[in-house]
């Protein structure tokens, strides 16, 4: 449980055995070496983790995602190769800390090892791991676990192992991104966590876990702003692979059962809310550039302007904003149909 001294090794770490996205995937990081680190490559190993411990990233999304792909850094002093070790992967939806530095994980969307199964892992690397199936995550954060089942290294939990997990040995710590899963202490972010008595940031841990993910984003919306009555919400839209199409952004009361048609199921329900956000003279100012073209990128805005009406003050009135694509200025046939954003709870 971190109980060497942080140690530096300075690795080289060749593009064979970094981390690739397949194309149209989305690599998502905290740490700062290049997506395919070339040459020596200065990291720092974390000794103390022992086996059981994990290390985790919380990893932010655009978005809804899928995960395909992930990767650790599992490196040796001195740069020695062919150190081998036996991991468990995980990935959870979702985690939030607390201010003393405790994480909540989310669900638990993925385990290796609940297929009977772990993984080899060798120094030095930046090891991948290809999920069986994509594993779909909705919280905007993604949390890839890497858990040390056998330490092949010389050493001991006590006096730590030669080679081990590492970070980007970064010259600080930031908070809210990175999970040691310690034993006695529990999933811990070692930027503020004080219950080993002292500080591990940056004696015993620096900068951020080298662990990656490799993710398709989901066609998604999701909102921010002031979801009160006179209030104004973005609504930011993603459609991957969509890019110059043609998109219509609606507004239901409800997802379920949601509305069947010729070209796809909506996951919003055909109410009065939605028919006004289709015909726009029934209330011409409820959305904003509700109707237009997604970017190079495939995103595209949309304003959602709350009326200012007594009655929804507190209301909770809650609205879901969803969104077709379409390769024709007609809008159909329907291209993509978009998840159902996070609930706007109008108060």
């Amino acid at each position: 449980m971190l109980r060497s001294a942080l140690l530096v090794v300075v690795l080289g770490v060749s593009p064979l055995v970094a981390q690739a996205c397949a194309p149209g995937d989305v690599m998502i990081k905290n740490d700062m070496l290049p997506a395919l680190p070339g040459g020596a490559t200065a990291v720092a190993i974390v000794p103390g983790l022992c086996d059981g411990e994990a290390a985790m990233s919380v990893l932010t999304t655009p978005g809804p995602v899928w995960v395909k792909k992930v990767s650790a850094m599992f490196g040796a002093q001195f740069g020695t190769n062919g150190v081998i070790a036996a991991v468990d992967v995980e990935i959870y939806d979702g985690a939030t800390v607390n201010a003393q530095g405790r994480w909540t994980l989310g669900p638990l969307v993925f385990q290796l090892s609940q297929g009977g199964s772990n993984l080899q892992i060798q120094s030095h690397a930046i090891n991948e791991f290809t999920l069986p199936s994509p594993v779909r995550c909705t919280s905007g954060k993604v949390v890839v676990c890497w858990r040390m089942e056998l330490n092949g290294a010389s050493g001991t939990c006590a006096t730590g192992y030669t080679a081990n997990f590492c970070t980007d040995f970064g010259s600080t710590c930031v908070a809210g991104r990175n999970v040691l899963d310690a034993i006695g202490h529990g999933p811990i972010d070692p930027a503020t966590y004080m219950g080993f008595g002292l500080p591990l940031c940056p004696i015993y841990f620096r900068g951020d876990w080298i662990i990656r993910a490799c993710v398709t984003p989901d066609v998604s919306v999701t909102w921010t702003g002031n979801a009160t009555p006179g209030g104004a919400v973005l609504l930011n839209l993603m459609a991957p692979g969509h890019p110059g199409e043609t998109y219509l952004v609606m507004l239901s009361l409800g997802t379920q059962p949601g509305w069947t048609t010729p070209f796809g199921t909506l996951p919003l329900n055909y109410d009065f809310v939605l028919q006004c956000t289709i015909d726009p003279s029934c209330w011409p100012a409820l959305l904003v550039n509700s109707l237009g073209t997604l970017n190079t990128n495939s995103q595209g805005t949309a304003v959602l302007l709350i009326p200012n009406f007594p009655f929804l003050y507190n209301s909770g009135l809650t609205l879901y904003a969803g969104f077709i694509t379409s390769a024709t200025p007609a809008g159909v046939p329907f291209s993509a149909i978009s998840a159902p954003s996070a609930p706007i709870v109008i108060n």
